[in-house]
């Protein structure tokens, strides 16, 4: 299984707000194409975010990708996520940025941070994309696994 966090990672990290209060966020397609790629590998993709929000809900639905939302604790949606599909830590690879990610990061088998995630979250990542969040650093790590897989 491969879980991407959300913001700083599927997207740039920048928030968008309208003028009726609502967010928009950018996604790239790039990112997409490796995220269908990998499902119709049989590898299991996951999004964890803070954030509950419709424009997220909506791409990860369209991509068909399993998002767990709406909670600060990353930890506890990753852990509902392993019980879930009955992995291991060690099945698992999570792709990150930021501080929060790092408690999901220290469990799973295989860290890996965005090339402008914060300094912590490099520290301990066992890769690191030449690809920014929200530029493809998603398509690079799941050509990556596909490589890996034979597909």
């Amino acid at each position: 299984m491969v879980v991407l966090d959300v913001d700083g990672v599927l997207t740039d990290g920048k928030l968008y707000y309208t003028s009726d209060g609502s967010i928009t966020r950018a996604f790239n397609v790039h990112d997409g194409m490796g995220i269908v790629r990998a499902l119709s590998s049989g590898i299991i993709v996951a999004a964890l975010s803070g954030r509950d929000d419709p424009s997220v809900r909506r791409r990860m639905d369209e991509l068909g990708v399993e998002l767990l939302g709406g909670s600060d604790d990353k930890l506890e949606r990753y852990e509902d996520l392993l019980r879930k599909h009955g992995l291991k830590d060690e099945e698992v690879a999570y792709i990150g940025d930021d501080i929060n990610d790092i408690p999901v990061m220290r469990r799973v088998g295989v860290p890996v941070a965005v090339a402008d995630a914060r300094p912590e979250v490099k520290a301990i990542a066992f890769y690191v994309t030449h690809a920014k969040g929200g530029e493809g650093a998603v398509r690079e790590v799941l050509d990556m696994v596909l490589n890996e897989k034979g597909a």
